[in-house]
């Protein structure tokens, strides 16, 4: 089945709060872009990754085919419960008109603040850790150093999504209620006590599960120790090699994730001293948007110039 983002499973799913997955993607722009698909199971997710496989050949008229196989491992991939709880006093909850407007005024910067979380997560831990824990000290290719060294660096990472390989998980009877998040009133919406002060208050409790997964070693690559005070910048050499790593292509899945701070730098080393100006001019295009088709999308919810030196093989 094709890839959707979150966004539209949302939509399509979660027709009592449409206005969730506003407020989850609203300051995360990679994790609007991020496909994601059913897990096999509630809450976690099988999946088979390709070993080997033989290819067919071409043989003469009447001879016979030969046999081919392709070998895979079966990958246990678990998803994450992400939730909290929020809970309101009682007197707090009846100056503000009620508990119900209380939580949902709450509830969207909640959001948001998850949003910004959830989209660090799954690029910092799992697309960049994924490229160092395989391929930092076994190959040369995939992960590649600007020359950074005093662990003040950031990083690009170049992702190719794929259905069944490289996507987000979600759990498919997450939305049995129609909402993105699985929203409970504590104690029914009755008072109860919300501290160990005995304070009488209410609360609601949010949950949701997802994961993600990586199977292909053709999906996803680094380049880290990018160290833009000490002008440790990647070369145009190692962007085009890492697009080859995880083999681009402008279908739309493929997108190279950095700090704006890094495109900024880019554009200054590649661009600035190619701009002209007439005395007419009133803007200067200053925008680095793609590299070889392939776009540049940039957040401030990952790290800026903290990423310590990583040594690469």
């Amino acid at each position: 089945m094709p890839l959707d983002t979150l966004r539209a499973i949302a939509l399509d799913k979660s027709k009592k709060q449409p206005k969730q997955i506003d407020h989850l993607t609203e300051e995360a722009p990679i994790l609007d872009l991020i496909p994601f698909q059913a897990a096999t199971h509630d809450l976690w997710h099988a999946a088979e990754k390709l070993v080997s496989a033989d290819a067919m050949g071409f043989v003469a008229m009447d001879a016979p085919l030969p046999s081919v196989t392709s070998t895979t491992a079966l990958i246990k991939f678990d998803l994450a419960k992400m939730g909290g709880l929020i809970e309101v006093t009682e007197d707090k909850a009846r100056q503000y008109g009620g508990k119900e407007k209380w939580f949902a005024d709450r509830t969207a910067p909640v959001l948001k603040a998850t949003g910004q979380s959830t989209e660090r997560t799954i690029v910092v831990n799992n697309l960049r850790q994924y490229v160092l824990d395989r391929f930092a000290t076994t190959t040369p290719r995939n992960a590649y150093s600007a020359g950074g060294s005093a662990n003040a660096n950031y990083s690009i990472i170049a992702v190719r999504f794929e259905e069944g390989v490289c996507t987000g998980l979600h759990n498919p009877n997450g939305f049995g209620n129609g909402v993105l998040f699985d929203t409970e009133a504590i104690n029914g919406g009755s008072l109860y006590k919300i501290n160990v002060a005995g304070q009488l208050g209410y609360g609601v409790r949010m949950k949701t599960d997802l994961g993600f997964m990586i199977t292909g070693d053709r999906n996803v690559g680094a380049i880290v120790n990018i160290d833009i005070a000490n002008n440790k910048l990647p070369s145009a050499a190692q962007i085009d090699d890492l697009l080859s790593d995880v083999r681009a292509t402008d279908s739309g899945r493929t997108m190279l994730l950095a700090h704006r701070d890094v495109v900024n730098a880019l554009c200054r080393s590649f661009k600035d001293g190619r701009v002209q100006m007439r005395p007419a001019d009133r803007n200067i295009d200053r925008t680095l948007e793609s590299w070889g088709g392939v776009p540049f999308v940039t957040s401030y919810n990952l790290y800026r110039a903290t990423e310590s030196n990583v040594t690469l093989a």
